[in-house]
């Protein structure tokens, strides 16, 4: 018996699950210190922040090339030029798509248009999502405060 008590490497008792329920409740009473809870909200405010500011690009995107579509079809329909509403969304989609005028030449100058404008209505979604996919990627994860940080 002697050896045992002198022997270093002998086992350990087993903890009670009353000693291991006593330190876990001692370790949710501690918790994480508050500097880690304010960082982990405040990560996920800004991460909420950048995603609603990818969401906010999305949409802008959207109504860009929703406009130059639905001036592409006006045109296409030979809607009356002289009425105020489609003059206006003709006059703003030109404005939109003045870096893609004239890429490519085709004799008939609605398919002209129709290509023309369709390529910037493609370019401004491909350009317009991977822009809103960066800054969502980019957004930090934190922890909202409805949950506990561990």
């Amino acid at each position: 018996m002697a050896f045992a008590l002198k022997n270093p490497y002998r086992r350990r008792a087993q903890r009670t699950d009353r000693e291991v329920a006593d330190q876990q409740a001692a370790a949710e009473t501690t918790g994480p210190p508050r500097t880690r809870i304010a960082a982990a909200r405040g990560a996920w405010a800004v991460g909420s922040a950048m995603l609603a500011l990818a969401r906010l690009v999305r949409l802008v995107v959207g109504i860009v090339v929703a406009v130059i579509v639905v001036a592409i079809v006006l045109r296409l329909l030979s809607a009356n030029p002289a009425n105020s509403i489609v003059k206006d969304i003709h006059d703003v989609a030109k404005a939109l798509v003045g870096p893609f005028k004239n890429v490519f030449s085709i004799k008939n100058a609605k398919a002209s248009l129709a290509v023309n404008w369709g390529l910037a209505a493609v370019v401004y979604l491909i350009v317009g999502g991977l822009i809103a996919g960066l800054i969502a990627r980019a957004a930090p994860r934190g922890v909202a405060p409805s949950e506990r940080v561990a």
